[in-house]
């Protein structure tokens, strides 16, 4: 079964590279959704069970771009931060974004490259940078810098790493070398590290990497 969840996961770098928000709501309506794993990422929710991710103070705030079903957002909530998650497909609104919005967060449905107003403590990226296209990136560096506190963590996981540049996407070919050269210089790579409980299913590498602002 893995092998065969692998395999739909690599069809989608030969899919339509439309990703707008009818395409994911496509993609969530027929149930064509192999990035979903049906619970929180098990790095990150390692990270939170052995202190690495926790709230630096009481009210400490989160946002999940790209959120999905919300799963990763849950977790974070669950751990003691005030979670925002946003989507732009609305079908992903369901029990877990319910379960979310009942310990106090909240559920968008809006394109959040164009978000602004709040800042957050925490930016948890998984599975979004990975699905912009690449000449689209500096949107999301803008976007970072932008909702990002001073003091505030990105923490994101990079994936899929190694996976040949010609093979499209999404999801596109991600190193953390992208991620700095798409982010301000005032946030600082403190950390990268092989993702020490990766998904089996995935075929290509999963780094875990924190950036701080100054």
């Amino acid at each position: 079964m893995l092998l065969a969840l692998a395999r739909t996961e690599s069809r989608m770098s030969s899919q339509s590279t439309n990703t707008g928000a009818e395409s994911w709501s496509d993609r969530y309506r027929a149930k064509d959704t192999p990035w979903d794993i049906g619970a929180p990422h098990p790095e990150l929710a390692r990270r939170i069970a052995n202190g690495d991710l926790r709230p630096r103070r009481e009210g400490a705030t989160a946002l999940v771009p790209g959120a999905g079903y919300g799963h990763d957002a849950l977790a974070l909530a669950e751990a003691g931060f005030v979670v925002t998650a946003v989507d732009l497909a609305p079908e992903t609104h369901g029990d877990v974004a319910r379960r979310l919005e009942s310990a106090g967060g909240r559920f968008l449905h809006q394109d959040v490259l164009g978000y602004e107003g709040e800042i957050f403590d925490l930016v948890f990226d998984h599975t979004f940078f990975c699905a912009i296209e690449p000449a689209e990136r500096g949107r999301w560096g803008r976007f970072v810098r932008r909702v990002l506190a001073p003091g505030g963590r990105l923490v994101a996981i990079v994936f899929p790493s190694g996976k040949p540049r010609e093979n499209g996407g999404p999801p596109y070919t991600s190193e953390v070398e992208d991620m700095v050269a798409v982010l301000p210089k005032d946030l600082e790579l403190m950390s990268v590290e092989p993702v020490g409980a990766p998904l089996p299913r995935r075929e290509w590498r999963e780094w875990w990497a924190v950036f701080e602002s100054r």
